[in-house]
């Protein structure tokens, strides 16, 4: 199924105990820098959204491009083969039917060093419109995959930042956030891929910046805040 032996029994009773659509997200940033002051500064999170009846395929599908178990877009854009990859990934996703959705915060805070306020407001953007479904595009989200931050107490803020959308009733109590890695789930290749590409229109100029355009079709766009 494309799980890690360690997570597998968690990914599977997640998808077991959803009905709709799931949401894969990932994130990309540019952080305030006191060194590097000149830099843009930006936040953004992406979900793609993909029925449970497509996951296999779009698995396989993955693995045979990337021809391995692990991928990282950043990495894979480091040499011409890695791009050449990246390519086929983004016109894979594009000859899908998956939309993908991204909430962007167009700059980061001075005061915001870790981007951490930034990823909230991303974040709870994102998660409201997923859970609230779009004609024509989804149904309402029960489930919404992220990849985990290395750090406990990255993860804890990010389960905080969700239940406080429950708290104050701008997702249903049955939207349920699972923080995992890739090794357990393949299918969070894929808004490291759209968020890779989408980066790339705001920091290069190599022409890696033009790679979004592959998806772009099928991106919607969000404005981050409260």
């Amino acid at each position: 199924m494309g799980f890690s032996d360690r997570k597998a029994s968690i990914v599977a009773e997640a998808y077991r105990r959803t009905k709709s659509h799931v949401a894969y997200l990932d994130e990309s940033y540019q952080a305030p820098d006191p060194i590097g002051h000149h830099r843009k500064t930006f936040y953004l999170f992406t979900a793609v959204v993909v029925a449970q009846d497509d996951m296999d395929e779009l698995r396989g599908g993955l693995l045979e491009i990337a021809g391995s178990t692990h991928w990282h877009t950043t990495e894979a854009l480091l040499t011409a083969g890695g791009r050449r990859a990246t390519e086929d990934m983004l016109g894979y996703l594009a000859d899908g039917k998956e939309t993908c959705v991204i909430a962007h915060q167009v700059s980061v805070d001075p005061v915001d060093h870790d981007a951490e306020d930034a990823r909230r407001a991303c974040y709870r953007s994102l998660a409201e419109e997923l859970a609230a479904g779009r004609a024509g595009s989804w149904s309402p989200i029960e489930l919404l995959i992220l990849e985990e931050r290395n750090q406990r107490n990255f993860r804890n803020k990010d389960d905080k930042n969700h239940k406080e959308l429950i708290r104050e009733n701008r997702i249903p109590r049955n939207t349920r956030l699972l923080q995992t890695s890739p090794s357990a789930e393949r299918l969070l290749w894929l808004p490291d891929l759209v968020s890779s590409a989408f980066r790339r229109t705001i920091t290069h100029t190599d022409g890696t910046n033009e790679l979004f355009e592959i998806v772009k079709p099928q991106v919607y766009f969000l404005e981050a805040g409260d």
